[in-house]
């Protein structure tokens, strides 16, 4: 994928968050399916994998850089999943969303082409830096269509 790929899809996902602004409060919070996230949830999970990048990952993303294995994925999530819940309201997290992707998008920015083929290891995981980015688009992609699959069905619900 090239970069400017990638700079276009975090640039249109913060349209997309702020799209989420006109969801309502009781949807924001109520189970996308039954013993499922929440909306809320879903946002604050990519949200905090984001901010995990940008503070564990892309700051130490160089070749040959052997960087500390991801975080317990599941308490990780269910920590997002609280801090949605009981943590910050609707707009704020989705503004926390959108200042993560203004990150994201400076640091591609500012990164080589050269850079984006050096490899690192997350763990016992292997990565080039654009791999790494590729995951990470293809999980943001996964969560918004859940996401809209439900409020599609809601929308359709109204009429």
């Amino acid at each position: 994928m090239k970069k400017d790929q990638m700079i276009d899809h975090h640039e249109s996902f913060k349209v997309w968050l702020n799209e989420l602004n006109m969801i309502n409060k009781d949807e924001w919070f109520q189970p996308m399916e039954e013993s499922k996230w929440s909306i809320a949830a879903n946002v604050s999970h990519i949200i905090k994998w984001d901010q995990y990048s940008l503070r564990e990952i892309l700051p130490s993303a160089s070749e040959g850089a052997e960087l500390s294995p991801f975080p317990d994925f599941q308490r990780f999530n269910g920590e997002a999943e609280e801090y949605a819940h009981l943590v910050v309201n609707q707009e704020e997290l989705i503004v926390e969303g959108m200042k993560a992707r203004d990150l994201i998008i400076t640091y591609l920015k500012n990164v080589s082409d050269d850079d984006l083929h050096q490899s690192f290891k997350v763990g016992d995981q292997s990565f080039t830096l654009e791999e790494f980015f590729e995951d990470f688009i293809g999980h943001d992609k996964h969560h918004q269509e859940q996401i809209e699959e439900v409020v599609s069905l809601d929308e359709r619900k109204r009429h």
